[in-house]
Order: structure tokens, then sequence, then C-alpha cells
């Protein structure tokens, strides 16, 4: 009976061994498809063409950023329709840009001219998520100008709203923002996240 049990065990131990062997071959071809995975995280340059546009902002994660229109969508362009009107577009921080736009095209309608509703409109090919920046975004721009390049020296609109008669611009000439009448009529420069 000793030796049975001793029998057992052994071969108890041995279909352990080898089932843990067999574990450890399979190991390595798993790590291997998790580098081979990580090998296809795509990469991003400032200055890449991407989307129909530019690449102007790349986040930490290197994976997500923001793209301009590579021209302008108007020039001498109002950010109000009509009557100033109190959109609750006032965020002003990069990735707000957005929601900042559909709110104002959500109170100003999809008929007639204005900037916001000019980026909301714009497509490229299948990209059609396109955007008045935000304030922020608006100044990640300008500093990026010269990559994005055609670009005037002008004021640029954002989507952002400082009150119900004004809204954030951007001089692209000297870099200052400010809280301009809603009525002026100024450059508009679509973009899009990644």
């Amino acid at each position: 009976m000793k030796t049975t049990i001793k029998t057992g065990i052994a071969t108890l131990m041995l279909l352990s061994v080898i089932s843990c062997t067999k574990e450890t071959v399979s190991s390595p071809s798993a790590a291997s498809q998790a580098s081979d995975n990580s090998d296809a995280v795509a990469t991003f340059t400032i200055g890449q063409s991407y989307h129909g546009g530019i690449i102007f902002y790349i986040d930490s994660s290197g994976q997500h950023g923001l793209i301009a229109a590579t021209s302008d969508q108007g020039t001498g362009i109002a950010w109000k329709k009509g009557v100033n009107t109190v959109t609750g577009a006032t965020a002003t921080a990069v990735g707000k840009g957005m929601a900042n736009t559909n709110k104002i095209v959500a109170a100003l309608g999809t008929t007639g001219s204005y900037a916001a509703l000019l980026c909301y409109n714009y497509s490229v090919g299948s990209f059609k998520n396109w955007y008045l920046p935000s304030k922020d975004e608006l100044n990640l721009m300008y500093q990026q100008s010269a990559v994005i390049g055609g670009l005037s020296g002008g004021n640029y609109w954002s989507s952002s709203e400082a009150a119900k008669g004004t809204a954030w611009d951007q001089e692209f000439g000297g870099g200052f923002q400010f809280k301009d009448s809603k009525s002026f009529t100024l450059n508009v420069r679509a973009i899009e996240s990644f």
C-alpha cells in the first residue's frame, strides 16, 4: 500500500511538473504578443498631416491631441447671429471647444453664417467632427502657427463666450487675447481632436 501511495504521489508530482512546464512554455508567446501589440501604437508628431489637417498639439499620452484645418473657414465672420444671445459656451480649457461649439449651435441654430457654425459644418472627406477652438485651444494654435501655416496675423475667434455681448478672440500677430464684441468680424479656423 505504501508503494501504491508513493507511486501515486510521484505520478501527481510528475503531472504537476509537466503542467507547469507546459504553462511556462506558453507564457513567452503571450508576452511576445503583448509586446507586439505595444509596437503597433501609432506615433504622432507636431506638424504631421492627419485627418485632413495638421497636428498642432499632442497630450501627455502621446496618443491624443488637436488638429487644425489647413485653411481658414472664413474671414470677416461675426461670432453671433443676429442679436446677442447667451449660449452658455463659457469653457476656456483645452478639450472644451467641441462642447462650446455644440452649445453655440444649439442656441443660435443651423442656418445663417457665424463662426461656430462654419466650423460645425466643415468636413474633410469622412472627417466631420470639426469645431471652433476654445480660448486655450486657440492659444495653442497661436503657439504653433508656423507649423500650421496659412494663418493671418489678424484676430481669430474662439468658442469661449465671455459675456452676453462678448467672446474671446486672439490676435495672431502678437498673441494677445481679448474679450471683443460678438459683432466684430474676425477670422475662423476649425480644429478637430483625435
